[in-house]
């Protein structure tokens, strides 16, 4: 079974952050999303119809350039959904590692 998760940023909104927790992909459906990986030095702009590949246990910050900016995280679960601990602890620290700290400046 196939797990698609579908989300609407405005162009007002501040960053998202999000930690992956498991092997997912990343679609735009509507407008243009401002994607960036933790680690990697370039910033992703990605329009209707892109998609990125996302490892598990990266943290990813995901903003809107338009209002109502659509876009997808769908993940596979091909392994039936059993995880070892190993993996289950690694998620779990992750997504615990650092508060995340976002600067709204309103004019």
């Amino acid at each position: 079974m196939r797990e698609i998760r579908t989300f609407e940023l405005d162009g007002r909104d501040a960053p998202t952050r999000w930690v992956i927790d498991r092997p997912q992909t990343l679609r735009v459906k509507r407008g243009q999303i401002w994607l960036t990986i933790e680690g990697d030095p370039d910033d992703h702009w990605l329009d209707t119809g892109a998609s990125v590949e996302l490892k598990p246990y990266t943290t990813i910050w995901v903003s809107g350039t338009q209002d109502a900016s659509w876009f997808s995280l769908a993940s596979d679960s091909t392994r039936g959904g059993a995880r070892s601990l190993g993996e289950v602890a690694r998620a779990w620290f992750a997504r615990r590692a650092m508060p995340a700290k976002v600067v709204t400046i309103r004019a």
